[in-house]
């Protein structure tokens, strides 16, 4: 990536050797080769339409070419724009981030000094090919040709190799991983005319120069110098403060957008990572929740790689960062750690993989202000997931199964599918209670819970009804799926090994099953109450089994048999378990 400033030293070695672009030497009148560096420092300040090349400070080329020569002219160039970039880099930053954004500067800077370069050797060797023309009427043209000629051919020169940079760019993937770069997309018109323009106002003072003696030269040069300086000064202090309100908005922004989310953690990680995208160039992420047990269902990590996609997992950055464009040291992760805290309780932590050599200065402190934010926006989704779990089993309450039960008996009416609700029930829960107590009996709900989470689909609700009774809502669902569905529950249930305090407690359980629109119903509790029929049926017929309510006081077995077919079985007396 050392390639362009390469170029560079091998085109300017090379070029000291013709008399015409070095007739004084290599470093001519030092002291005055430093005079135009300084003036065209403070003139390439100034650049209203961004960029990196000299801008308006490319007028003192032409004069720095006639007093010195086009080798050392070039070297003033080199040098004016990366201490001039650098400096109005560290302006805009915080005091204690200057280095840091001088030292970044220098990565993007070094990509524009190959068109900088060829573009002065081109147009001051047609320059100084021309020679001085005397003032008259008949030398109007001569020197007309020696002002726009040299200046065509520098902003030809410039764009044209900047050009060539880009393709070089691109092809080594440059323009992918920093857009940000010169040449990532060619220059605009304005852009290339203030090099043009200012080369041509260089070229015109220089010419009243020779005319009018180089004394009044200093004081013209240094007054317009200055006056750039002045206006790059009020520039920055202008994007300074625009920066900050940008910032103030962005975090307004991202406040909200948090808040807003109320959905899982899964989808909370990837707001965050969103956020945080915005601010750092983050490589790896990690969300880790320190809140709750890993017995949880959901996750307790999630992460991203390069991709940005959130997945459940640990992350697995590489051993360090890629190379960048240019000349840089090895770098190690620099790994951001962000607790977040609500109300006293550490909920979760925040990890963030970057590049040193690539996070903008300021960048690490507007993370922390959304810290907060991010805190708020994980407080608030643990409450809305409380408020929606059983506290013991960890599952959905009964109010969430009745919205979603609702919500999808009208979308199998407005769209034709089916959809089948199971009753599960525990059976002797009573027996367990009085014989080993209400903490065998919690035990025993707990492991009975995550059997049924474990053997449920994945678009399958689980809810807790009531009590040891629970209820699963299955959508796109038929009745002979359903009961299938529910004989491997109930072997998942028929196969926990409980063990309290020493002792092994057998669980069986009951179900009954309800289709929809095998069965005609006006509501979708009366579905529910069917299904809890077909449950009162298993367990009058013998528990530890499966029934499928097929209407009119019918049932199915998972074998196919079928059981009752009078009113009189409509009407079971319950079943205490």
């Amino acid at each position: 990536m050392a390639l362009p400033p390469l170029v560079m030293l091998v085109v300017w070695m090379f070029s000291w050797r013709w008399e015409i672009l070095c007739p004084h030497g290599v470093l001519p009148r030092p002291l005055e080769m430093l005079g135009w560096l300084l003036l065209a420092i403070l003139a390439a300040s100034h650049r209203p339409w961004g960029g990196t090349s000299l801008g308006l400070g490319a007028f003192v080329l032409v004069p720095s070419i006639e007093r010195l020569g086009t080798v050392p002219t070039v070297l003033v160039a080199a040098v004016a724009l990366i201490l001039a970039d650098s400096l109005r880099q560290a302006a805009a930053v915080p005091p204690g981030k200057k280095l840091e954004a001088s030292l970044q500067s220098l990565s993007w800077v070094h990509l524009s000094l190959p068109p900088l370069v060829a573009a002065v050797l081109l147009a001051g060797l047609g320059r100084t090919g021309m020679g001085p023309a005397e003032i008259s009427p008949s030398t109007l043209s001569p020197i007309f040709l020696e002002v726009t000629v040299p200046g065509l051919v520098f902003v030809l020169a410039l764009h044209l190799v900047a050009l060539a940079c880009q393709r070089w760019r691109s092809a080594v993937g440059m323009a992918r991983e920093f857009p940000g770069a010169l040449g990532a997309s060619p220059w605009p018109p304005a852009y290339l005319a203030l090099d043009g323009a200012a080369w041509v106002l260089g070229a015109l003072v220089t010419e009243a120069a020779r005319r009018a003696g180089w004394g009044w030269l200093v004081p013209l040069v240094l007054a317009i110098a200055l006056l750039a300086a002045e206006a790059a000064r009020n520039d920055i202090l202008r994007g300074v403060s625009d920066h900050r309100a940008g910032d103030l908005e962005r975090l307004q922004e991202a406040h909200v957008r948090i808040l807003a989310e109320t959905a899982g953690m899964g989808e909370i990680a990837q707001q965050i990572l969103t956020e945080c995208h915005n601010v750092l160039p983050v490589h790896h992420f990690q969300f880790e929740r320190l809140w709750g047990d890993d017995s949880q269902a959901e996750p307790r990590s999630w992460s991203a790689g390069h991709r940005g996609t959130v997945s459940p997992g640990e992350p697995r950055p590489e051993a360090r960062p890629r190379m960048l464009p240019g000349v840089h040291r090895r770098a190690d992760w620099k790994v951001l750690e962000k607790f977040l805290v609500a109300e006293g309780e550490t909920l979760a932590v925040v990890r963030l993989w970057c590049d040193p050599r690539s996070i903008k200065p300021g960048a690490e402190e507007l993370l922390t202000t959304l810290v907060p934010q991010m805190a708020s926006s994980v407080h608030r989704a643990r409450l809305d997931r409380e408020a929606k779990l059983d506290p013991l089993t960890g599952v959905p309450v009964r109010r969430i199964l009745e919205r979603r039960l609702q919500k999808a008996y009208r979308d199998c009416c407005e769209e034709g599918r089916s959809m089948a609700v199971i009753m599960c029930d525990i059976d002797f829960f009573k027996k367990v209670n009085d014989t080993h107590g209400h903490a065998a009996g919690d035990a025993a709900l707990v492991a009975f819970a995550r059997a049924l989470e474990a053997a449920r689909r994945e678009t399958d609700l689980l809810c807790r009804y009531g009590g040891e009774e629970f209820t699963l809502l299955l959508e796109n669902t038929a009745g002979a799926k359903a009961l299938q569905l529910a004989e491997r529950l109930r072997k998942a249930v028929e196969d926990i090994p409980l063990v309290y305090e020493g002792r092994s407690i057998p669980l069986t359980m009951s179900t009954g099953v309800a289709a929809f629109p095998e069965l005609h119903i006006k509501t979708a509790s009366e579905l529910q109450l069917l299904a809890d029929e077909a449950l009162y049926q298993a367990k009058a017929s013998g528990r530890n089994r499966c029934l499928l309510n097929i209407g009119r006081g019918a049932y199915l077995t998972v074998d196919g048999e079928r059981l009752g077919n009078s009113s009189s079985d409509l009407r079971l007396p319950h079943v205490l378990g």
